[in-house]
C-alpha cells in the first residue's frame, strides 16, 4: 500500500513516515501545498494523510485533486483544528477520518489500518487480464497457463500495471514503485524504458493477448486485444 503524507512540520512528518514504513507501507512526503498537488496529479496512492494548514494553501483544497483521481485514494485529515465545522467540512469533502493534533502515533497507525481495511476488505488471490495471470502469494506469472520468467524489477513493473489495469500509469509513479528504496539512486528514466521494452518483448513472445502500451506524454497502460499500442524508440 502506498501512502502520501502531506505535513509541513518536518519532525512530525519524519516520525509518522518512520511508523508507517515500519508497519510495511510505502510512504512519500510532501511539505507544501504545491508539492502535494504535483504528486497527486502525477502519482497513484492508496491513502493520503493530510494536514490542513499548509504553506501555499489549505489542505481542504487538495480534495479536488483526490476526488478527481480514478483510483480515489482514502484520506485521513490530521489537524490542530478541532472545531466541529472543520471536521464536518472535511468529512463532507470525502475524508475517511479526522484526527486532531496532538495525537499518539499508535492512534494514527490504527486509523490508517482501519481506513485501508475498509477500502480493501478482501485482497484477491491473483491479478489477471486476458490470458495473463499474476499470483499474489507466490508472485508467479503465467500466460495461458504457461510460466513466464521475469526479473524482480520486471515483476514489480507488471504487478503495478496489473494493479492499475486499464488505467494510464505515469512514468514517475511506475519508476518509484519499481525502484522503491533505491528511488534516490537513479536520475533518469532510461532503466525504466529498458524494463518496459523487455517485459513487452517477453509478453509478446509468450503469446500474451495483453499488450504493454505507451501513452505519449503520460505513461503506460495494459491493453487486452489484438491491437498493440505504439511507443517511442527505447521506451
Amino acid at each position: 500500500m502506498k501512502i502520501l503524507l502531506v505535513e509541513d512540520e518536518r519532525l512530525l512528518s519524519a516520525s509518522i513516515k518512520t511508523v508507517l514504513e515500519e508497519d510495511g507501507y510505502a510512504c512519500e512526503t510532501a511539505y507544501t501545498f504545491r508539492e502535494a498537488e504535483d504528486r497527486l496529479v502525477t502519482r497513484l496512492y492508496d491513502l493520503v494523510v493530510l494536514d490542513l494548514n499548509l504553506p501555499g494553501g489549505l489542505g481542504f483544497e487538495l480534495f479536488e485533486y483526490v476526488k478527481a483521481m480514478e483510483t480515489r485514494p482514502g484520506a485521513l485529515i490530521i489537524s490542530v483544528r478541532d472545531g466541529l465545522t472543520d471536521k464536518l467540512r472535511g468529512l463532507d469533502l470525502g475524508a475517511d477520518d479526522y484526527l486532531v493534533k496532538p495525537f499518539h502515533l499508535d492512534e494514527l497507525l490504527a486509523r490508517v489500518r482501519s481506513i485501508l481495511r475498509r477500502r480493501h476488505p478482501e485482497e484477491p488471490a491473483e491479478l489477471s487480464l486476458g490470458n495473463l495471470r499474476y499470483q499474489l502469494d507466490t508472485h508467479a506469472v503465467t500466460v495461458a497457463g504457461a510460466p513466464l520468467k521475469l526479473t524482480q524489477s520486471q515483476l514489480r513493473l507488471l504487478y503495478y500495471l496489473l494493479l492499475n489495469r486499464r488505467r494510464v500509469v505515469a512514468k514517475e509513479s511506475l519508476s518509484d514503485y519499481v525502484l522503491q528504496e533505491n528511488v534516490g539512486m537513479v536520475d533518469s528514466l532510461d532503466y525504466l524504458y529498458t524494463h518496459v521494452k523487455n517485459v513487452r518483448q517477453k509478453l509478446r513472445a509468450a503469446g500474451c493477448d495483453v499488450s504493454l502500451d505507451t501513452v505519449y506524454g503520460l505513461g503506460y497502460t495494459l491493453h487486452q486485444g489484438g491491437e498493440r499500442g505504439t511507443c517511442a524508440l527505447g521506451e
